[in-house]
Parts: C-alpha cells; sequence; structure tokens
C-alpha cells in the first residue's frame, strides 16, 4: 500500500478516481494484517520448500478469494490483483481448447498483469484507465472458445463486464464500464476507511482519528466527556467497518455491494 502519505493527511476520493470496485476491494485487502501474515508465511514455506510453490500459492490465492497471489506491499493501479471469477464477476470467463488468447484486443491494450497455469491463464488488461479483467479456463472437449456466464445473481454483473469487453475488441467500446466504478459518495466513504485503516497502522488512537481526519473542524475533547461522546462512537464504528472491510467486506465490493 502506499507509504508517502502522512495518517493526517487523509487521501482524498480524487486520490483514487481512477479505482474501480476489483481496485478498492485490493485496497482493503493488502491492509489486512491476517492477509499480510499469510502471504509472508508462505513465502516463507515456499523459499524453504520451492516443490511446494503451486500448492502454496493456489492455497494462498483459495482462501482470500484470488486466482493468484497479491503482494501486500504493491499498489493496485500499478500491480492490480489477479481475482477469481468465482467472487468477482467483472472477471470475464472464456472456456477454450487451448490457453493462447483467443480473442484479438486492440493495440492500445496493455497487459497489467498475467499469471498462466495448466488450466487457467488470468489477466488484467488496460485501456486508458480502465480495466479489461478475464479467465481462460482449459476445456479441452470444445471445439472453440466460448464465453462462460453462471446463473446467479452477479449474472447482469457479468453480463455488462462481457458486453464491455466485446466492444472493446470491436474498437467500439464506451468510455468505461459505468457500472464497475463506484458512485462519488462511494468513493469518500472507501478513502475515508483506507485513511482511518492507515492511521491505526500508524499508531493513532480513536481519539487522533477523530479530530484530525474525520472531524478536523471540530473543537476536540478530552478525558470523561470525550469517553461518553457520540464522536468516540461514530468513530468506534467507522473504526469497526473500516476492519469489516478488509476483513471480509472487499468480496461484496467485487460484486458492487
Amino acid at each position: 500500500m502506499p507509504d508517502c502519505l502522512s495518517w493526517r493527511s487523509m487521501a482524498t476520493a480524487d486520490h483514487y478516481r481512477d479505482h474501480d470496485y476489483a481496485d478498492f476491494a485490493q485496497e482493503f485487502l493488502i491492509r489486512n494484517p491476517d492477509y499480510k501474515a499469510d502471504y509472508a508465511s508462505t513465502q516463507t514455506r515456499i523459499a524453504q520448500a520451492p516443490e511446494t510453490t503451486h500448492n502454496e500459492q493456489e492455497g494462498l490465492a483459495r482462501r482470500w478469494g484470488l486466482s493468484f497471489p497479491t503482494d501486500p506491499a504493491v499498489s493496485p493501479r500499478d500491480h492490480p490483483a489477479l481475482w477469481s471469477p468465482d467472487v468477482a464477476p467483472d472477471v470475464v470467463i472464456i472456456e477454450t481448447p487451448e490457453l493462447s488468447l483467443p480473442i484479438v484486443l486492440p493495440p492500445e491494450v496493455d497487459i497489467l498483469a498475467e499469471v498462466a497455469s495448466k488450466a487457467e491463464r488470468n489477466l488484467v488488461c488496460s485501456i486508458g484507465m480502465m480495466r479489461l479483467r478475464f479467465c481462460m479456463r482449459l476445456c479441452p472437449s470444445r471445439v472453440a472458445s466460448a464465453f462462460s456466464i453462471r446463473y446467479d445473481a452477479n449474472s447482469l454483473t457479468a453480463l455488462i463486464a462481457l458486453a464491455h469487453l466485446l466492444r472493446t475488441m470491436r474498437g467500439t467500446r464506451s468510455p468505461f464500464n459505468a457500472r464497475a466504478m463506484p458512485t462519488r459518495n462511494r468513493r469518500i466513504r472507501f478513502a475515508q476507511l483506507l485513511a482511518i485503516q492507515d492511521a491505526l497502522h500508524g499508531g493513532a488512537s480513536a481519539r487522533d482519528l477523530a479530530f484530525s481526519l474525520i472531524m478536523p473542524n471540530h473543537r476536540p475533547l478530552a478525558g470523561a466527556v470525550w469517553k461518553g461522546s457520540s464522536e468516540r462512537r461514530q468513530v468506534l464504528r467507522l473504526i469497526t467497518s473500516a476492519r469489516s472491510m478488509s476483513a471480509n467486506g472487499y468480496r461484496g465490493l467485487l460484486a458492487h455491494r
């Protein structure tokens, strides 16, 4: 995660203006102390027994809703996570008889992240500031490649992501997939929760958060007045929300909830 900003200078919604839901989900995940510890211990086990690399990486990814582990020290914009399509309906699934890329993308599309295994090939591409995410799954019984969409609560989101990909392939894309982008109000909310987590990591107390980040123009309270105040209760609720987003709430963001 970015470490160049003081926690007393909260990153605004504009700082995350190009983030889609999947980018915000990654921001919350990489602030999860359990994920960071799991990632570090997995890397240690791999270093001690390189032959276990595939199984270790697969296990780590599955535990956290990923197709491949993402480094908690990197930026989502520069190094986007490869989310599993099972939890992220914006990831277009392509069943293909071989894992070579079965679609033609315009030359202005850049590949930002790519990992292949024997059974899958996962990619995140960019066109301008927008993301295209897809997962190719090996299906030797297929004569030709086919898109796959599950019939569930996320079917519409998956269909819209597929339509955006098809428009991009044909050079007739819309400027962006609006469904994949949070509203301005949600962006402000996410920025606030991320700033709270960074502040807590930096050693801030609930009172520090209240009068430095959340209510900077409010007259600071202290002692018994602070402990019994509605301001303190508000800050504690926000801290709970921030921690909940990193613990498991990020999965809801992947489904745009």
